[in-house]
């Protein structure tokens, strides 16, 4: 079944529910298990890839990340379902994917021919303005980060970030609100700019706080369990 409810700020949650209808109709969808990749960095392709769950209790989740010549990697979104991945490439037919998407849980992608996509939004007004607000949305949250990275130190940073996963992937429990996205130390330091210490550090530190926990056998899962100290942390409040 089609998923209905699609997360806001996406672009499905910004379509008409025409438009939503007839983009679903124009690619196969192809389920990737978590570590498939999408797409790769440096890769001719314009191909777009639209994201929906799996299965009806979870969500899908793609992370974007890119690679520099010296091979550090930088974590850049994390997009879920109702999200397009690869739009830029459908854009800019003959270009180099400028990053890799992978999934990071069991996601079903519809995978579009880039012209058709393009056919799409000549025929549907309202998709091209969906899209433009999706893309200036992702230059905001990167100028977000930029400014965060001027203007706070490391904890702040993360404190920022955990309340925007929470906001995104968050599902309430009797311990907080569990990150269910499952992210490294060093994939949390990429989101906030930071070196694998230094993010170490700032988590400790925010869980003597008792601002988050994380399950001593659940390395990669994340509970915030004080939001409102959270906030008030992350100068939010």
């Amino acid at each position: 079944m089609v998923q209905q409810d699609w997360p806001a700020g996406t672009l499905m949650a910004r379509l008409s529910p025409a438009s939503r209808a007839r983009l679903l109709e124009l690619g196969r969808p192809v389920l990737y298990e978590p570590g498939e990749v999408l797409m790769r960095q440096g890769r001719e392709g314009s191909s777009v890839y639209l994201l929906r769950a799996a299965e009806a209790t979870t969500s899908a989740c793609v992370k974007i990340t890119a690679g520099d010549h010296n091979g550090d990697r930088t974590l850049f979104a994390i997009l879920v379902s109702g999200d397009v991945v690869g739009e830029l490439g459908a854009l800019e037919p003959n270009s180099m994917r400028s990053a890799t998407a992978t999934a990071c849980s069991r996601t079903l992608a519809h995978k579009i021919p880039g012209g058709l996509f393009l056919d799409f939004l000549d025929d549907h007004p309202d998709a091209w303005q969906a899209l433009c607000r999706t893309i200036v949305s992702r230059l905001a949250w990167s100028d977000q980060r930029r400014l965060d990275f001027a203007g706070y130190g490391v904890p702040v940073r993360l404190a920022r970030v955990l309340l925007e996963l929470v906001a995104a992937h968050g599902c309430s429990t009797e311990q907080g609100w569990v990150i269910t996205v499952k992210l490294s130390v060093a994939e949390l330091g990429d989101l906030i700019g930071a070196k694998e210490d230094a993010l170490g550090l700032a988590l400790s530190r925010l869980r003597k706080l008792e601002l988050v926990s994380r399950p001593a056998n659940r390395h990669r899962q994340l509970i915030v369990t004080d939001l409102d100290g959270l906030h008030a942390f992350a100068d939010l409040a």
